[in-house]
């Protein structure tokens, strides 16, 4: 995030400032940030700060509810593997294109997707852990 905040003063600095404004910050900003999405995506899953709509809240029985919290990470973890085995597929087939500004090749762009995936479907599997097995330790990750 700061790498990307530093990039944007850079860029209106040198634009309003100096009148001669650095061609490749845009660019560089436009890649931190999905880089940005991604790791922010898995954070806030991690945290539970997505947001969640649970038709079953009212239901009482915990054992329902872990059945149902283990459930729902699963469709979860379904679409997360969609994700890494699409990414990883478009990094195959379009990595070795060169960004046009800084000349940086798109598997490093690209990648964002597939690590991005990863790190989703390991928190999802840390969820349905946690939810099957309240009882062990597998809860240490979360805050």
């Amino acid at each position: 995030m700061l790498i990307s905040v530093l990039l944007n003063l850079a860029q209106v600095f040198t634009r309003y400032a100096i009148n001669a404004p650095l061609f490749w910050t845009e660019e560089m900003v436009r890649y931190t940030t999905v880089w940005l999405t991604f790791a922010g995506a898995a954070a806030a899953s991690l945290y539970g700060d997505h947001m969640d709509m649970n038709l079953f809240a009212e239901v009482k029985n915990r054992r329902f509810q872990a059945w149902h919290q283990a459930a729902l990470q699963c469709i979860v973890l379904v679409f997360c593997v969609l994700i890494v085995w699409q990414g990883t597929k478009f990094c195959i087939l379009n990595g070795m294109q060169t960004s046009p500004a800084v000349g940086l090749q798109m598997v490093y762009v690209y990648g964002a997707t597939t690590v991005g995936g990863l790190m989703l479907a390991v928190v999802s599997l840390h969820k349905i852990a946690a939810a099957l097995w309240p009882e062990s330790d597998v809860k240490g990750l979360s805050a």
